[in-house]
């Protein structure tokens, strides 16, 4: 459904210009909204707005609220016009999907009461009338949003790239008002829960059910999160979900062995102050151990690097342009072209999928592999060639051309693999 989601916002934007695109890019948005990955903002919604009051009346909370969100998105657009896509490449750093994870982790520990934050409700009642906190609020969870519905934003920002030929403030401000538009869409159930929310009971058996519902589902896409920026880190999927459960297990366990005297929500605090100071201890030894003994190189992949060549387990990725292009022309075959980092986590997702997914595997097997790496010169050429507007945006990027290279697909989507198999056969 999401992969349908995405499809179809990229396909309006293509098509629609005008008063239509925009009309796209806020349908875009509700739809986005109704995914499973953005349940976490309804709790933020739940836990906070009900108990905030104001003067202005029971409506001017959740129009911040909305307005905050609304206002991240507005920012990530100017950041999208000035920078090139800037924000999407922070977004595939390791760092910020281990940062989404943990404070997804927190999120779900906070909606079942067992920390009480400020920022992220609990049962804590407020007289205050002050709408800055509200705001901050909604800002957070665009944030949190975006990184989920991360393929469809990097859709509008690449339909955005594909038309700008040099910044300028109205460039700037178009694609600041396309992104808020998007925004305004996700915000739009998350505006009438907060409505709704403000007259909810606070008290009853039903409240309970739903705060386990929401504190899983936020705790699904937090070890999701974890376990994308350990892969990130180098370590493989396997590994990386050790890693995740036991810090749960370590947690659980120091909470379960302290005093019953103590509060559930201080019990919790001390039991994260412990993980923090492992994972403390862990990170300085890693450092002074040979390399040799730093566990989570992935051994699924096997590993092997020549002047032109890179082997990945069963496949042979060249390095070199004019080679590759070569043997297609010698072999009449498609070359498939890959664009790669080491710190782009969906790029090491997809080189997981590559592996694991047995129909993409074989497809790459039938074609000649490309890899550009962002460090080699080819990539700048490729990055400033007009025909690949996305490259602005960031990576992943994925090409498929014949062997004189007129491109046949191309796409930033490292999902879409169906849609690279079928080009590919």
């Amino acid at each position: 459904m999401f992969d349908q989601i995405n499809n179809w916002v990229s396909d309006q934007l293509v098509i629609s210009s005008g008063p239509s695109a925009f009309l796209f890019l806020f349908l875009g948005g509700v739809l986005a909204s109704l995914m499973p990955c953005v349940y976490p903002v309804y709790p933020l919604t739940v836990n906070y707005l009900r108990n905030r009051k104001s003067d202005m009346g029971k409506f001017a909370h959740p129009l911040t609220y909305y307005a905050g969100l609304a206002a991240i998105y507005f920012g990530f657009g100017i950041i999208a016009a000035l920078t090139g896509g800037a924000f999407n490449q922070v977004l595939q750093l390791p760092l910020s999907n281990l940062s989404i994870g943990l404070l997804l982790f927190v999120m779900a520990l906070s909606t079942l009461d067992l920390l009480q934050l400020p920022l992220f409700g609990g049962e804590v009642e407020s007289e205050k009338s002050g709408l800055g906190g509200t705001f901050i609020i909604g800002a957070g969870a665009g944030l949190l949003s975006s990184a989920c519905v991360g393929p469809i934003v990097v859709s509008i920002l690449i339909a955005i790239a594909s038309g700008a030929s040099e910044i300028s403030l109205g460039l700037t401000l178009g694609a600041a008002f396309k992104m808020m538009l998007f925004g305004m869409g996700v915000g739009i159930p998350v505006l009438l829960l907060g409505v709704f929310g403000m007259a909810l009971p606070k008290s009853g058996k039903w409240m309970l059910s739903v705060q386990w519902i929401f504190a899983m589902l936020i705790g699904y896409f937090a070890i999701g999160f974890l376990v994308k920026g350990l892969n990130g880190l180098g370590f493989n999927d396997q590994v990386a979900s050790y890693i995740t459960f036991g810090a749960i297990v370590f947690v659980l366990a120091i909470y379960q062995i302290q005093s019953v005297q103590k509060t559930k929500q201080e019990k919790t605090k001390i039991a994260l102050y412990s993980l923090l100071g492992v994972v403390g201890f862990l990170t300085m030894a890693s450092n002074v151990l040979p390399s040799q003994t730093v566990m989570g190189s992935n051994l699924a992949v096997s590993n092997s690097v020549s002047e032109n060549i890179e082997q990945k387990g069963d496949l042979l990725w060249y390095l070199n342009k004019e080679a590759a292009y070569a043997k297609a022309g010698e072999t009449g075959k498609l070359v498939f072209v890959d664009f790669h980092a080491d710190w782009c986590t969906n790029c090491k997702a997809f080189q997981e999928k590559t592996q694991k997914n047995v129909e993409l595997n074989s497809a790459l097997q039938n074609a000649v592999l490309y890899k550009v790496y962002d460090t080699s010169p080819e990539f700048d050429k490729y990055r400033n060639d007009p025909r690949y507007p996305e490259l602005q945006i960031g990576i992943p990027f994925f090409l498929i051309t014949d062997a004189s290279g007129d491109v046949l697909y191309k796409t930033n989507d490292f999902t879409r693999t169906e849609d690279m198999i079928l080009f590919l056969e």
